[in-house]
């Protein structure tokens, strides 16, 4: 292991403490916005460095995830007939077909963590698949905010329509089914831990505009 659990804790919280500074200050700065993907990606590094046993089949299946992801992603910013019309702006970095290649870095950590979150607890496929589907919309609900206001992306309407949100649990229904499969009898100590920052995150970023900090 290039690092231990302890360290591993330590970056993170520190990161995320520091982002949410740093978003606070630099706010006007939409330059420093960018910074934010790059985390994401160190975030998905260190997450999986702790996945055990980390096999090739499971890298493959993540992978897979994480292009689905972003091929669903391109069609719906293409077409607007996923989850509505909406375009990319400049905080993700690099589009390919108009589209960030941070998002197959979103959508296999988003994915992960709620499968590991959720499969922990609930045995049932079926009731499994619904319940992480369900918890990635809740994501999804907390995070819209905070990524319009981070120029990740936006809304034609101005603010994401319910089809977003029926998109996004019908598109996470398969992809959590599918990683569910994979990774029975599987642990990762950090799943927890980041699940519960990247809520914190967004959870304060949404507070800090609320009150009109940001």
């Amino acid at each position: 292991m290039f690092i231990s659990i302890k360290t591993a804790k330590i970056v993170l919280v520190a990161g995320y403490v520091i982002g949410v500074i740093g978003l606070l200050f630099k706010q006007h700065e939409p330059v420093y916005f960018q910074l934010t993907w790059v985390f994401t990606l160190l975030t998905l590094v260190i997450l999986l460095a702790f996945h055990k046993p980390f096999t090739v089949k499971f890298l493959v299946a993540i992978l897979f995830v994480g292009i689905a992801g972003f091929t669903i992603e391109a069609i719906g910013t293409n077409t607007g007939l996923i989850f509505g019309e909406y375009s990319y702006g400049k905080s993700l970095g690099i589009k390919v077909f108009e589209t960030p290649l941070a998002m197959i870095v979103n959508w296999m950590l988003t994915v992960y963590l709620a499968v590991m979150f959720v499969g922990k607890r609930v045995k049932p496929l079926w009731l499994f698949a619904i319940l992480a589907s369900l918890l990635m919309v809740g994501y999804d609900i907390i995070l819209e905010p905070v990524a319009i206001r981070l120029d990740m992306w936006s809304w034609n309407q101005g603010v994401p329509p319910l089809q977003n949100y029926i998109g996004w649990f019908v598109v996470s229904l398969p992809l959590v089914a599918f990683l569910r499969q994979i990774t029975n009898n599987t642990s990762n100590p950090l799943a927890g831990i980041i699940l519960f920052l990247q809520i914190a995150f967004f959870s304060i970023l949404n507070l800090l505009m609320v009150v009109g900090f940001m």
